[in-house]
């Protein structure tokens, strides 16, 4: 799988982009050695462009806060998501009722109902989700 890095530092294109490495410091060669196992391309981002990494280099205050109040905000913003999905109450009534048909479906939700152990360890994974599905 072939990737971008966008970085805002100038003097990091060339350092990734060579192929010698023999005029690099120990630490960068180490960084560089470590990254040969990837297949990328660097590319230089203006840094008044790079709004998400700006964000997270910030040292943002702690703020005490509830779990509760976390949790509402975060419905929040998953029902402001689903809301803002491109489908009609009328679609989804058609995928519900699709979904209901399909044979996958029923054995998914029959395994995740039923009470035998042995089943349900093969779909653990939707066991987080089983109250959303």
């Amino acid at each position: 799988m072939h990737f971008n890095i966008e970085t805002d530092h100038k003097p990091l294109i060339p350092i990734f982009s060579k192929k010698n490495s023999d005029d690099l410091s120990p630490r960068l060669q180490r960084i560089k050695l470590r990254m040969m196992k990837f297949s990328y391309t660097i590319v230089h981002i203006p840094g008044k462009e790079l709004f998400a990494t700006d964000a997270l280099s910030r040292n943002l205050q702690k703020v005490p806060c509830k779990r509760e109040e976390l949790e509402a905000e975060i419905n929040a913003f998953i029902q402001m998501i689903t809301n803002s999905l491109p489908a009609s109450s009328r679609r989804l009534d058609e995928l519900r009722a699709a979904q209901l048909k399909d044979e996958n479906w029923q054995k998914l939700t029959d395994y995740m109902y039923r009470k035998d152990g042995r089943q349900r360890k093969k779909l653990i994974h939707y066991a987080i989700l089983a109250k959303a599905l």
